[in-house]
């Protein structure tokens, strides 16, 4: 039997381990000339839904997703006088960016940086929550439904998520660290260390979370989006004007 934990992507694709979700990508750039646009669905979809679990898994730097996925080609790069081809994403604005798929597939193992993420996310959990539920309630129509950002369809609060845009969670977390003079490293005694039974990081030092809930709530904006829509979906609307923004309490 395979050795190894599975890797799920946010669109449902799964491999039994690290190595089966590696080598599929491999063979999906290698399947694609340099320069040219990966314009297979389900290539694309799987692309982005894995330049998620990068953003998510990666903590030191700026996202990778930016305002938003045009497309992805594969490129030749050059470091420390050696070639290989890796991924590029195309964003929306036409900036674009490299991406490794092995780091992007591995995630990051629980270090300080990468708990950070984690607690940050803990940290606005119950606002967010609370945020959605009083968006329903303030603009939901007879059915308790309000319309779909992206789809323009009625969705009710089961069916619905929060999704942020412009700016991602991952680049709010990543201009606080920058604030706070953290860009190199997280300072030992902001959030809890890596222990057994341990379900989730969360911040230790009870002014660096008030802190954060501050410029989160200055930076954030939020918009309802059906559960069922794709990541390619998501991705590619980012940069859309938000016509009805999730308001926090």
């Amino acid at each position: 039997m395979p050795r190894g934990k599975p890797v799920v992507l946010s669109n449902g694709s799964e491999w039994s381990t690290r190595q089966a979700a590696e080598d599929y990508f491999r063979q999906l750039r290698d399947r694609y000339p340099l320069e040219t646009v990966i314009d297979e669905p389900q290539d694309h979809d799987d692309l982005c839904a894995l330049l998620e679990r990068y953003d998510a898994a990666i903590s030191d730097g700026p996202s990778k997703i930016g305002c938003g996925v045009s497309h992805f080609v594969t490129r030749q790069n050059e470091v420390n006088g050696g070639k290989s081809v890796g991924f590029w994403v195309i964003r929306s604005d036409g900036t674009e960016t490299d991406f490794s798929f092995p780091t992007a597939v591995a995630g990051r193992s629980k270090n300080r940086d990468a708990g950070f993420v984690v607690a940050c996310r803990e940290s606005v959990y119950d606002i967010i929550s609370s945020a959605k539920k009083n968006h329903f309630t303030a603009f939901g129509n007879q059915s308790g439904q309000v319309r779909c950002e992206i789809t323009g369809e009625f969705v009710s609060a089961f069916d619905a998520k929060l999704d942020y845009a412009p700016i991602s969670f991952s680049d709010i977390v990543w201009e606080f660290r920058k604030i706070e003079g953290w860009e190199a490293a997280i300072p030992a005694g902001v959030v809890s260390p890596s222990a057994d039974a341990q379900l989730s990081t969360i911040f230790t030092d009870i002014d660096a979370l008030a802190r954060f809930r501050v410029f989160h709530a200055s930076r954030c904006q939020m918009r309802i989006v059906a559960k069922s829509l794709t990541p390619t979906q998501l991705l590619a609307t980012r940069s859309n004007a938000v016509l009805q923004p999730v308001r926090l309490s």
